[in-house]
């Protein structure tokens, strides 16, 4: 097996290799001129010397075949040609991906020369939604760090960026109907260090916002690589930033500073007010210009709708629309933005905090805690669509003493459900990466990799092909790949850790000195 990841899902070996020495020959079809350049491109990467000429001795060809899945790709290498035969530009784009890690740069004494192993490779993805969370509401990275995370994603067949852009910490899209999300949402006096106990800041301000320019470049970014950028403006919670610069939106009107410590604080828009919808609506306008995706993420997580009870305009909303209690008021809040969301072509999202009656078909839950197997069959068998999240396995932000290499590798997405009913229901699995306390571009990395590679396997490869050991076998001569990225990915020793801590709640867990190569305030 060839040490690509993804582990391809279909491969038949020739033996030899092609040998790019005597220059590459290149025709294509217009649709895959993007991936064509791309080929050229790292074919140069790992050897400037290849020549790309009319009478060059390799023949390289894109061609299209409309009988292949869309993501779908094959390779068919041997003697002096290089075929790839793709249905659709993903499809080619994603041939280039194993393309890169199969090159082999090579020298003599007087030339250096690459090759690509005789092979025939028939590849297609196993979900179609294989998605990468990153937070920058909390700690705010910028347009640098974010396309070179999608060239990453890329690497690895990931075709969803579900960014996180506005929470308690932070705000960070450019609003020109609510300047004052700009002014004072965007930014925040101090930042919590250490842990969720620790009483110790930084003492410095954090900011960071994007434009609206800068949105649409990213976006652009990210559709050449196959990429969708699926948005989330958390609401009703998770909204302290945005309650600091408009505290009308709250219950109470409290006029508040952006939180400088994390958790779960409690403050809300209000659902009560009908007033708070139009504002919402108006946002979600902004977003919808700037993000085409047909998703889009509304959070609704982690909600005190217990502090709902002490607000007149929610008691009066409850009972006027024939509700129970303030739980049922969240979900006629979910269904109202939904369908704001419907109208204009998007498909909402939500975290599965719980499974919740009477919800709006039409959204899909992004399942990361344990939700009732037997009511998530009756869900999908309903139409509901779930993206699979989970916190113990999938959440890059866990240190590997409590989510180790191995643990996130073995997890099956359909556990998640009671009936052996294959991938239905189930669009895809995601890993998110929650910020708190990642800060910089180190961190990052230590976090992700060889995590995300892992999670990549699991979105692409069919389940009767994984093999944890033959994932580390690869994983081990990857490395090479990410060195040249220069990516820093956490050194084998702490990916699976001897000793593998028991969660003593959300944020509490016992270390080993083994870790010694972590902060104190990273654990």
């Amino acid at each position: 097996m060839f040490d690509v990841i993804p582990r391809v899902n279909a491969l038949h070996q020739y033996g030899g290799d092609v040998n790019f020495d005597g220059g590459i020959r290149l025709a294509f079809c217009e649709e895959a001129a993007p991936a064509a350049s791309s080929f050229r491109n790292v074919v140069l990467r790992c050897c400037p010397s290849v020549a790309f000429t009319p009478d060059g001795k390799v023949s390289v060809s894109f061609e299209k075949d409309a009988l292949l899945p869309p993501e779908g790709y094959v390779i068919d290498a041997n003697g002096d040609s290089l075929t790839i035969k793709a249905a659709a530009p993903a499809g080619w784009t994603y041939a280039v991906c194993t393309i890169r890690q199969l090159l082999k740069p090579d020298r003599t004494e007087r030339t250096m020369y690459v090759t690509f192993p005789c092979c025939r490779i028939e590849d297609s993805p196993r979900f179609t939604y294989r998605g990468f969370m990153l937070d920058e509401a909390r700690n705010f990275f910028g347009e640098t760090e974010v396309k070179r995370l999608l060239d990453l994603m890329c690497l690895y067949k990931l075709n969803v960026l579900h960014w996180h852009l506005s929470d308690d910490q932070g705000y960070r899209v450019e609003s020109e109907a609510f300047p004052l999300l700009n002014e004072k949402s965007s930014r925040r006096n101090d930042t919590q260090v250490g842990g969720m106990r620790s009483d110790k800041f930084t003492g410095l301000e954090t900011s960071g916002m994007y434009t609206k320019n800068q949105i649409r470049q990213i976006v652009a970014y990210a559709a050449e690589r196959n990429i969708t950028v699926v948005p989330e403006l958390d609401i009703p919670g998770h909204t302290s930033a945005i309650l600091a610069a408009y505290p009308k939106l709250s219950c109470s009107g409290e006029k508040t500073d952006v939180p400088t410590t994390f958790g779960r604080l409690g403050r809300s828009v209000c659902p009560g007010h009908e007033e708070n919808y139009a504002f919402l609506e108006r946002l979600i306008d902004e977003w919808c210009e700037l993000f085409p995706s047909k998703f889009f993420h509304i959070g609704a997580d982690e909600v005190a709708v217990a502090a709902w009870k002490n607000c007149p305009a929610c008691a009066e909303a409850v009972r006027a629309n024939g509700l129970r209690n303030e739980s049922e008021l969240l979900t006629l809040f979910i269904n109202r933005i939904s369908e704001m969301l419907l109208s204009r072509g998007k498909f909402p999202i939500v975290w599965g905090d719980k499974l919740r009656r009477g919800l709006n078909r039409a959204v899909s839950y992004e399942a990361w805690m344990p939700l009732p197997k037997a009511e998530v069959d009756a869900q999908i068998s309903a139409g509901r669509k779930f993206v699979v999240a989970p916190y113990d396995f999938y959440y890059a932000s866990n240190p590997y003493c409590i989510m180790p290499l191995k643990k996130t590798y073995k997890f099956e997405p359909t556990s998640i459900r009671r009936k052996k009913s294959g991938d239905a229901g189930i669009v895809g699995v995601e890993m998110p990466l929650w910020t708190e306390w990642v800060y910089d571009r180190r961190k990052i990395d230590f976090n992700l990799f060889p995590r995300l590679c892992a999670l990549a396997e699991t979105a692409w490869t069919a389940p009767s092909l994984k093999s944890y050991s033959d994932f580390k076998t690869r994983w081990s001569a990857h490395k090479k790949l990410l060195d040249d990225f220069e990516v820093g990915y956490a050194k084998d020793k702490l990916t699976d850790p001897g000793i593998v801590a028991r969660r003593k709640g959300a944020f509490i867990w016992k270390t080993a000195d083994q870790y010694d190569e972590v902060r104190k305030n990273d654990l």
